[in-house]
This record gives structure tokens, sequence and C-alpha cells, in this order.
């Protein structure tokens, strides 16, 4: 596990832009630093951050990222930061929230020239976070990456982001409902690694987001402030662990799946955190349904699952994924369909089956409490708003848990009887 006390200054506070010039001189940075940034975010924060630096004598290049549609974290990207840095760069300075900072972090990890955080918007978790969701090649991986040394969120900036932003952050925190429970079913059927304290952490980032929800939508300050605090806090979390493990779990696998189609078809048309939140609605339809069955309705739905050959699968992934199919294959290879682990599994499932069903219902809320949440904020909660039919659901569900060789909820229903329960899901 890492040390979350890397990150040398978190400055959340009104006017905390003029308190940059002081943080890079506790750290040691006196001369030249870089900022990255887009057009939007150079008017939100960018600007005033340059005049600030000028004025108080550092020499501030500028490296802005500028697209017709939305800014992808691709390699252009990452080669536009690598070209604009000079030897004389002592720390680069993303100005800007989830895209601009994965790009960052990763050219920090590969160049070791620090970096830290200004961020514009309360819209993700990431931004303490030492891993880097990067689209390589069309599909999207996370690489381990670098901690910034500092996140300085100005609430007079923060409040100002557009509201969806705001929304998508408050989406990105509701899906630790799931992420958590993903963790904590992994650790009993794999035996992954939990902790049970980081779990605590992120759950706390869970509840102080919900507490400040009927806040949200006046974008009062105090409430703007807690919000980012608690998108930090479940940053540190994955910081502390050393991965995206207690924040990212099957809502995020299928977020990134809609993704991955998003950009086949040309553009990211969906904010990450707006598709988290629905997908987490989604994801907890799951729990309730998996969960509502007893031991002996399990066991019988496992005799009764129907095995995918290496043939069927292949074909699947290719059919599902196109020219991204390889990744896939590269990434899970065919763990999953390997039936001596699967057993393996199942008998771990029915050992545990009344222990994680006791667990999930004191922590896994009903799907109507997570539309509740997200109606509340005006935060969307359907897939219509993705673009997408109820009909595309249940393909989405089968092939989104190849995103990631994580154990999830999507891997369980798996592994008991996933078309039975993606047929008991789509018809709920």
């Amino acid at each position: 596990m890492n040390d979350g006390a890397k990150i040398k200054e978190i400055q959340i506070s009104s006017n905390a832009l003029y308190d940059v010039p002081d943080i890079l001189n506790s750290l040691g940075i006196k001369y030249c630093v870089l900022i990255v940034c887009d057009k939007n975010t150079y008017k939100a924060a960018g600007s005033l951050l340059r005049d600030i630096l000028i004025d108080k004598n550092f020499d501030v290049l500028l490296c802005m990222l500028n697209r017709e549609g939305n800014l992808v974290p691709d390699e252009r990207a990452v080669g536009e930061v690598l070209t604009s840095l000079e030897n004389k760069v002592e720390m680069m300075i993303a100005v800007g929230s989830g895209t601009i900072n994965d790009i960052v972090k990763f050219v920090s990890s590969k160049t070791k020239i620090p970096y830290g955080i200004v961020a514009t918007a309360p819209s993700m978790d990431g931004y303490a976070s030492s891993v880097s969701p990067l689209i390589v090649n069309g599909f999207k991986r996370t690489y381990d990456a670098t901690y910034p040394l500092f996140i300085v969120g100005d609430t007079k900036v923060l409040k100002d982001a557009p509201y969806d932003m705001i929304t998508s952050g408050f989406g990105d925190i509701i899906g630790k409902f799931t992420s958590l429970a993903d963790w904590y079913i992994s650790s009993i059927i794999t035996k992954e690694d939990y902790s049970k304290e980081i779990a605590e952490d992120t759950r706390k980032s869970l509840n102080e987001c919900i507490e400040v929800s009927k806040n949200l939508k006046s974008k009062d300050e105090k409430a703007i402030k807690k919000l980012m605090g608690a998108l930090i806090l479940s940053g540190l979390s994955m910081l502390k662990f050393g991965n995206s493990r207690p924040a990212s779990g099957a809502e995020h696998h299928l977020s990134h799946f809609i993704e991955m189609k998003e950009l086949l078809s040309g553009d990211i048309q969906h904010s990450h955190g707006a598709k988290v939140g629905i997908m987490t609605k989604i994801s907890v339809k799951l729990y309730n349904i998996v969960f509502s069955l007893d031991k002996d309705e399990v066991k019988k739905m496992m005799t009764e699952k129907k095995h995918e050959t290496r043939e069927e699968f292949e074909s699947r992934i290719k059919n599902n994924f196109g020219p991204l199919a390889y990744e896939v294959f590269k990434d899970i290879d065919y763990y999953y369909i390997n039936e001596k682990l699967r057993k393996a599994r199942q008998e771990r499932i029915l050992k545990n089956w009344d222990t994680m069903k006791t667990w999930v219902s004191e922590n896994v809320p009903s799907s109507d409490y997570i539309d509740e949440l997200l109606n509340y904020v005006e935060a969307p909660s359907d897939i219509s708003y993705l673009g997408l039919q109820k009909s595309e659901l249940k393909n989405i569900l089968l092939n989104a848990k190849e995103m990631r060789k994580r154990y999830t909820i999507l891997r369980l229903a798996e592994d008991i009887n996933l078309d039975r329960i993606l047929d008991l899901a789509i018809k709920n």
C-alpha cells in the first residue's frame, strides 16, 4: 500500500488560487512551471493562475489542449504535453478536472517531473489517485501513474463549474455503493486483498457526499467544498491501497464499456460521472436480485448454467469489441472460462452465501434509493440519457465485465447463472 501523505498540500478554500505561489515555494519550486489546460479551464482558472504566478516572478509556460469536440486522454494529448516540456520546467500544473489530470499525471510518471493540480470542477474522484485512465488504441486502460504533490481547489472556481460537472462528481461518489460491495465479495470469493480501514475511508466519502446533496443545486460554496473533499478522500483511498479497487467496480466497467462504444462511433458524448451514477443504479439492482436468492436457489442455478465454450467466448468478444478485441484477450485471456477455477469460486460462493447476503443487506441500498439520490440533485438517472434502449441493456451487462479482470457483481452473476439473472434484471 502507498502512503497518502505523499501529497504535500491539499487546499480547498475560497481564493485558494492565491496560495499556489507559496505552495510552490514550500516544495522548492522557484522558477519555471508548465500550466496544462484547455480553453475552458484556462478561462475558469488558468488565466488568473498564470497572472498570479508571473506576478510572483515565476516563468510560466503554457500547454493548451484544444479540440473541436471533447478532449480525450489519448496518445495525442500525452504527446502534446511532452512536446511542451522544456529542460527548465520544474513542475507541471494541471488546471482542469478528470481528463487533464489523467494526462498530466501520466506524463509526470514517465518524465519524473512533479506535478500539482488546480481543480476547476468537483466532477470526479481521481484528483488524489496514482492511476491514470487513458484511451490507447481506442481502448480505455488504467495505468499506474503518480500522485500530485499538491491539490488546490478554489471554491469560488469550483462552484461556478457547469452544474452537470457537479452532478458528475456526485455520480462518481455514489458509485462507491457498488465498488465497495464488489471489493468485499471479491475478498471472500477470490481471496483478493482487502482493507477494512481503506473501505471505511471510502464509505466516509460516500456519506459526506450524500450529506451535502440537499445544498448542491444552489451551488452553496460550503456544500461544494464538502463534495470536493469527499472526492479527494475517495482518491486518497485509491492512493493508499495502490490501485483503484476501493472506488471502481462494475459500475465503472459498465461506464467504460459505453465510453468505448462512444469512442468507436466518433466521440465521448457523456461525462464519466453521469455514466457511473446511472450504472450504479443498475449494479445495485443486480445486487438486489442476486442476493434475494437463497442458497438452494443459487445452487440450482449453478447446475443449470450453460458453459460458454472457448469458441463462443472468442466470437462474442470479437463481435462486441470489434478492432479492440485483442485488448480484451491481452488483459483477461481465458481466465473466466476456466471451469476448474469457476468450480472453486462456486464452492466459496455457496460456503459464504449467508455471510455475504447479510453484509449486502446492510451495505447495499435499493435501486430506488439510488434513483432518488440522483433525481434529488437533478443528475441523470436513466439509460435513455445515454441514448440507450432497454433492449440494449442485456448485451451491455453481458460484455462490460470483460473490460477488466477484476471480480465484480457481474462476475458473481456469471458464476451463478448470468443468463437467468440478466433476464430477471431486465424483466424487473
